[in-house]
């Protein structure tokens, strides 16, 4: 037990790392054995988590880390890359072109900005009606000021190898396959595939119950991307980027929440009534009982902008 994890064996040599809410670490995490290398999927939003899921990994194969993948360029997925200082690191050529087309901030002005985001989730809380939505903003207020703590100490760390569609990493007793269908969550999503294993970690495009961010990436295309996944990967577990290990039931979760959510904030928008309005009237229904309900805001004020101006989503 440490304070920013729980270790949940997936499969013969095939671990995910579910966060804590609230612990900072905020992305999931998952290890392979491949027999005679170890893989780490995705890293933490905090050194401190990605050092004991480096110690995990090493101690659960009996091997050190050969290969670490980053699903796409959001921050509590890579930050603990550092720790991984002798992996070899990966992801689609366009997330790692996202991540070095601008420089790193700087320590105040990323502390700033994290500051000014703190002060704006904690209005949330204090606005929120319901025990489910105050604890979201909990969790999220504790997670970004862990993240505030750790800036002077994180250091941005990016890939050394870089794929277009597919890669496969070879090992002694297996492979993974690394693969991406294009941009949904962000503008590049990467997805390891474990086939003897029946295993896919699905980064943030299939998450399990949980509130998916839409305001990046592209939500013409989300949709079809898990359609895709559905069609042509044969799995029976998925290690989510958000919530707990599922199964192939969350695909077409996910694609009724791309869709509705959309159709929902159209409609309101088109209503003549305000968002605030709409926003009083709670999560709607299949959705209300998702985790990081403080997400659904997020979405639908966006998404209530965009037809409000006539501009759609894509």
């Amino acid at each position: 037990m440490n304070p920013f994890f729980n270790l949940h064996t997936v499969a013969d040599g095939v671990w995910a790392a579910i966060v804590v809410p609230g612990s900072g670490a905020l992305g999931n995490a998952a290890i392979i054995d491949l027999g005679d290398s170890t893989v780490v999927v995705d890293t933490f939003s905090l050194p401190q988590a990605a050092e004991l899921l480096k110690q995990a990994a090493e101690k659960l194969t009996g091997k050190p880390v050969q290969y670490v993948i980053n699903t796409h360029y959001h921050g509590d997925h890579h930050y603990g890359n550092q720790v991984f200082t002798n992996s070899q690191i990966i992801t689609t050529g366009i997330t790692r072109d996202c991540l070095t087309k601008e420089a790193a901030p700087t320590t105040e002005a990323w502390q700033e900005g994290l500051q000014q985001v703190i002060t704006t989730l904690e209005k949330g809380r204090q606005a929120a009606q319901d025990n489910r939505l105050q604890t979201a903003f909990a969790n999220e207020i504790a997670d970004k000021k862990a993240l505030l703590r750790a800036v002077p100490d994180i250091r941005r760390v990016t890939a050394s190898i870089t794929f277009s569609d597919k890669m496969i990493i070879h090992g002694s007793a297996r492979t993974a396959t690394v693969l991406t269908f294009g941009g949904g969550h962000t503008e590049s999503d990467a997805m390891v595939y474990v086939e003897d294993a029946g295993v896919l970690i699905a980064g943030d495009l299939v998450l399990s119950r949980t509130h998916p961010a839409m305001l990046s990436g592209s939500l013409e295309n989300w949709p079809g991307i898990v359609e895709r996944i559905g069609r042509e990967l044969e799995f029976s577990k998925l290690i989510p980027g958000h919530g707990e290990v599922t199964d192939r039931s969350s695909l077409g979760e996910m694609i009724r929440y791309l869709t509705a959510i959309p159709e929902y904030a159209r409609q309101a928008a088109a209503s003549g009534e305000t968002e605030a309005y709409w926003l009083e009237g709670g999560v709607p229904e299949p959705f209300a009982a998702w985790e990081m309900s403080h997400v659904f805001g997020w979405n639908f004020r966006w998404l209530y902008q965009q037809y409000k101006q006539g501009e759609g989503v894509k």
